[in-house]
């Protein structure tokens, strides 16, 4: 997808918020997430693209982002399957709140 572009594109917003999380916390999204420079040999028109994952995880708690994955912290990869046992293991109490689960549009 075009790293810049007229009109609201949800992916991209979506990406601009994962990577102010990571600045935040000294996370990396990158190789996981990339920006590349595209050549159309049609109309020779260069720019540079978004590149996403094929799936991605991002958690949320009372409306905050607090985790994202895949990601990279000091060097160390962390997978959806890593941050899920995370996840799973973490002490912090369940919340009794309602939990709503969706799918990137």
């Amino acid at each position: 997808m075009p790293l810049r572009g007229a009109g609201a594109c949800l992916e991209r917003a979506r990406y601009n918020e994962f990577a102010d999380w990571a600045s935040e916390t000294g996370a990396c999204l990158s190789p996981f997430f990339d920006v590349r420079l595209c050549y159309s040999t049609e109309t020779g028109e260069r720019r540079r693209e978004l590149v996403l994952p094929a799936m991605c995880l991002a958690v949320y708690e009372d409306g905050e982002l607090t985790r994202v994955a895949p990601r990279s912290e000091g060097g160390t990869p962390t997978s959806i399957g890593d941050c899920l046992v995370a996840l799973g293991t973490d002490e912090t109490p369940a919340s009794t709140g309602q939990t709503t689960a969706s799918t990137a549009d």
